[in-house]
């Protein structure tokens, strides 16, 4: 269980963070927030954050700080931006609020990990720095996005389709600025250091040695399961295990935080290419425990903690067992070092349900349970894995290889 570190412990001492997983109630979509939630204090941040870019020296260290960032879409941790450059935006935010430092830290403390960037390629591409700027925030991905002009005026945006004015979003953090490092979480504006990116290579075509295991090499979903004012989809592969005491475990994550062979970064529906799905050292290790145990491919789209599923467990579990029902429990799969696509269908003995941390706001999406195409009778655009939801619908397909 993840827990929950006080902002203004944090500027104090620098300590380490961790996310939180947040009791409070189901978000609300229209009207706005209780004052005490994590959504209201998104809110003020966001009006005073707009009102604040009416100053031209504070728009352009923002815009300055967002140009320079290194991290996917150009993203930058916004508590530690507000920390940064001996607090002169935290100076700033406090004035356009009419508030004091005090409860604008209570403010970014209850709000959780933010982030802030322009969500929308072409504006992120055209915004030269300009007051014709709107800010918006947004939780759960159904829910529809609120911005806020210059005067700190309110206004629902369209769920669907961004406004033509360029939107700063203000969202909460998806991205390990930290680099697997929380303890440099307040220094962290961009990505810590620079000698692990760990976005948009792997050892599979890095033209080094390639290790062996199994490997992505096509990807489709039907939905990017993202709402623009939260960028681009993190999408991710988990591969589950049976763990010692019979429970379900992450033996692999593969995504855009991930370092080496494990980071991929898919933001279109489509994708080609070769990445680490379970490499030959995670996979005996777990062999080594578990000889016939067998592992479930699971597709996920990431809304908080990178790869750690957060996820009303409920749902989940509907969604799991209608697929286990409807293939007869078929709908896992046991590595095969001898078959090209490196695993073949094997009955499910275990459910994911003990490594879901179970939460209300925020939800990552279960895209589907990976189950092999000789199994559901079909193999689009030939691949040998179809992700399935809810029984028989498929929201997907992948296409798997065994490197040797």
């Amino acid at each position: 269980m993840s827990c929950r570190v006080s902002l203004l412990v944090l500027v104090a001492l620098a300590g380490a963070a961790c996310s939180d997983q947040n009791p409070g109630p189901a978000s609300i979509i229209d009207g706005a927030a209780p004052a005490n939630t994590p959504r209201a204090a998104r809110e003020r941040l966001a009006q005073a954050l707009a009102v604040a870019l009416n100053d031209p020296a504070t728009r352009s260290a923002v815009k300055a700080r967002l140009d320079a960032s290194n991290a996917p879409e150009g993203k930058v941790q916004f508590q530690a931006l507000v920390q940064s450059n001996q607090t002169t935006l935290l100076a700033a935010l406090a004035r356009s609020s009419a508030t004091t430092v005090g409860e604008l830290l209570s403010d970014l403390d209850a709000a959780r990990g933010l982030e802030l960037y322009l969500p929308v390629a072409a504006q992120r591409a055209a915004w030269t720095g300009d007051a014709n700027i709107l800010v918006a925030t947004i939780g759960n991905d159904r829910d529809a996005p609120i911005g806020f002009d210059a005067a700190g005026t309110r206004q629902v945006l369209d769920r669907h389709t961004p406004p033509p004015i360029p939107v700063l979003a203000l969202v909460p953090q998806e991205t390990d600025f930290t680099r697997g490092h929380p303890d440099r979480v307040m220094a962290c504006v961009d990505l810590c250091g620079d000698d692990n990116p760990g976005y948009g290579g792997s050892d599979a075509n890095s033209g080094g040695a390639v290790a062996p295991g199994l490997y992505l090499t096509q990807s489709h979903f039907n939905d990017s399961y993202e709402s623009w004012a939260k960028g681009a989809p993190e999408f991710e592969y988990h591969v589950y295990g049976v763990g010692d005491n019979g429970q379900s475990v992450l033996l692999a994550c593969t995504g855009e935080s991930q370092a080496g062979k494990y980071s991929w970064d898919q933001n279109e529906l489509d994708w080609t290419g070769s990445v680490m799905l379970l490499s030959d050292t995670d996979y005996n290790a777990y062999h080594a425990k578990h000889p016939t145990a067998p592992i479930r491919i699971v597709a996920w789209e990431d809304d908080d903690e990178a790869c750690v599923d957060h996820a009303d467990v409920n749902t989940v579990s509907a969604l799991i067992t209608a697929v286990d029902n409807a293939y007869k429990s078929i709908t896992s799969g046991k590595v095969d070092p001898w078959y090209i696509h490196g695993i073949k269908a094997a009955p499910s003995i275990f459910s994911l349900l003990s490594a879901i941390h179970n939460v209300i706001l925020t939800n990552d999406d279960l895209i589907g349970n990976a189950v092999e195409s000789t199994i559901t009778g079909d193999a689009p655009n030939g691949a040998n894995w179809v992700l399935k939801s809810n029984g028989t619908t498929t929201t997907g397909w992948l296409t798997t290889m065994r490197v040797q």
